[in-house]
């Protein structure tokens, strides 16, 4: 009887547990389809490419050959942009232009340099003119630490709690 009880028990608390069965979430990524896409390369090794994606992804390149930057390296001077439409649901765009100066991107939402406040001050060649007062460490006596010439090294002297600099 006592076991015909506890089974009973059993039985309840397991059709009385909660079901625990959920979808595998899916973390494909939806591939989007190319609109439209157009390459052209000329004789002169010239070139102008640009795609459109169904999600709003637009990029348009076009390139140059001109003389490189070593002996017999070949570079390309190239102009583009490209936009999308980010998380927020605002359309990014950036122009961009790449030669023999670098990688130069422009865009509303990228940062610019924070122009300085202080002039930058300028250098004078003439060190005879002025002639700049220098620091010079006083002679040690004791010659067990060997510091470097010019750099002075305080003494301490042991107190009742930790050390105090003495200075000569």
């Amino acid at each position: 009887m006592l076991a015909k009880l506890v089974l009973a028990a059993v039985l309840a608390v397991a059709t009385a547990a909660p079901s625990r069965s959920y979808a595998a979430p899916t973390y494909a990524p939806k591939v989007y389809q190319i609109l439209k896409q157009e390459a052209e390369l000329r004789d002169d090794q010239s070139y102008d490419s640009h795609f459109e994606t169904e999600n709003g992804i637009y990029a348009s390149e076009s390139g140059r050959p001109v003389e490189g930057y070593g002996d017999d390296e070949e570079s390309y001077d190239v102009n583009g942009q490209f936009s999308y439409t980010g998380d927020d649901g605002v359309v990014y765009k950036v122009v961009y232009v790449a030669n023999g100066n670098g990688f130069q991107p422009q865009g509303a939402h990228l940062p610019t340099p924070v122009p300085t406040e202080y002039p930058t001050p300028e250098a004078s060649d003439d060190d005879d003119d002025e002639e700049e007062e220098r620091y010079e460490a006083p002679e040690e006596e004791d010659d067990d630490d060997e510091a470097p010439a010019g750099y002075y090294q305080p003494q301490y002297e042991r107190v009742i709690v930790g050390y105090r600099p003495r200075y000569q």
